[in-house]
């Protein structure tokens, strides 16, 4: 009799999957986010999916510690980085109306970039050799004001912040890169940025819940349903709002940049996004075959992005057992974001969390599903 329980719990956490079995156990899934919350090194939720059908949802924590508002399918979420995969769409969409090509120079759309032999893919990929951000153009920034994009501009037209190297030499990430591209996109379509997003991407995938905004600031994003990002005070062992702590001041100074990381959206949202990117209704096979294939340096080398190759907002690897692997992740003050695909498998993983997490990657969902293979 005992046996036979087993056999059909089993049963219960087995899915098929192209004809092969991918064996999901979500009480270890449970058990596991359960040991990082009661760590407090998660609060948010998880959602887990074959062919578009949720297989697995769980939530940790409060969307709002103080008011105890618990998560829902309507809480929102800062993506951070992970916006950086839809800003590069938006760009190829562009490219799919032939409004440019990912080969063109920047500066032939904005006048006012200065890095004349940086194309538009080296943005996409982090090959372009700009300043990097923090260890020039930060320490010369107002913190008096919110500074963004056109500070940004400003700041290229100066001439005081030269190349590091030649585009195509080396990958380092960059997100001063995809507010170009944020820029860019606003020049060549004559919309806003939010608005574009909008009307070529989050309409026509009726991801409804989900905005690119114009600020990362929480206390400037006017949308209802965002669940307050916080970081955990291991000394007086509480969570603190994160925008309110001293060292993250940089929320408010920072918080006019967009294209980087600024999009808001709920786990429901990502997983229609995953569904257009399969239905390829929106971005065509041909773009989303550029968009995920690792970029390669001018040696011939593929670009290597910590520890594995890069795309156009892509991280991509391959998994021995789930195949090819397609993810990006997120992080700034009060929020961490990871949406992984594995296509071959048809396999969704989709994590948010309202919480600052020191070594976010080691949550890792995806090395957990391989196991129970």
């Amino acid at each position: 009799m005992i046996k036979l329980i087993k056999l059909l719990t089993f049963a219960l956490f087995c899915i098929s999957v192209n004809s092969q079995e991918l064996k999901l156990n979500t009480e270890k899934l449970t058990n596991y986010l359960q040991n990082f919350h009661n760590n407090n090194r998660f609060n948010g939720e998880v959602l887990v999916a074959h062919k578009n059908k949720v297989v697995y949802r769980k939530s940790f924590g409060y969307a709002n510690t103080e008011l105890k508002t618990t998560f829902n399918n309507k809480t929102k979420f800062q993506l951070a980085s992970l916006s950086k995969q839809f800003t590069s769409f938006g760009i190829l969409i562009l490219e799919q109306e032939k409004k440019l090509s990912v080969n063109d120079y920047v500066s032939s759309h904005l006048s006012n970039f200065p890095y004349k032999k940086v194309q538009i893919k080296h943005l996409m990929s982090h090959t372009s050799g700009l300043p990097n951000f923090v260890n020039s153009m930060w320490q010369d920034l107002d913190t008096t004001k919110v500074n963004g994009n056109k500070e940004m501009f400003e700041m290229f037209a100066s001439k005081k912040y030269p190349s590091q190297w030649a585009p195509g030499k080396k990958w380092e990430y960059c997100d001063i890169g995809y507010c170009t591209l944020a820029s860019l996109i606003e020049k060549v379509s004559g919309k806003s940025y939010k608005n574009f997003m909008k009307e070529k991407i989050f309409d026509p995938a009726k991801m409804h819940s989900t905005t690119a905004e114009h600020s990362t600031d929480y206390r400037t994003v006017k949308t209802p349903e965002l669940a307050m990002g916080y970081i955990y005070d291991a000394k007086a062992n509480e969570k603190r709002i994160a925008y309110e702590t001293p060292e993250n001041s940089f929320v408010y100074w920072l918080g006019g940049f967009y294209g980087d990381g600024s999009i808001i959206s709920t786990l429901d949202d990502l997983l229609k996004w995953d569904k257009a990117l399969y239905e390829k209704s929106i971005i065509s096979e041909q773009s989303l075959t550029k968009a995920t294939t690792p970029v390669k340096l001018n040696n011939g080398e593929l670009a290597n992005g910590w520890g594995s190759h890069y795309g156009f907002g892509w991280s991509l690897y391959t998994s021995e057992k789930l195949g090819k692997v397609q993810t990006h992740s997120g992080q700034q003050p009060g929020y961490n974001t990871r949406l992984t695909r594995c296509p071959e498998k048809k396999l969704t993983i989709i994590i948010a969390a309202n919480l600052s997490i020191p070594k976010f990657w080691e949550i890792n969902l995806l090395k957990q599903i391989e196991e129970q293979q």
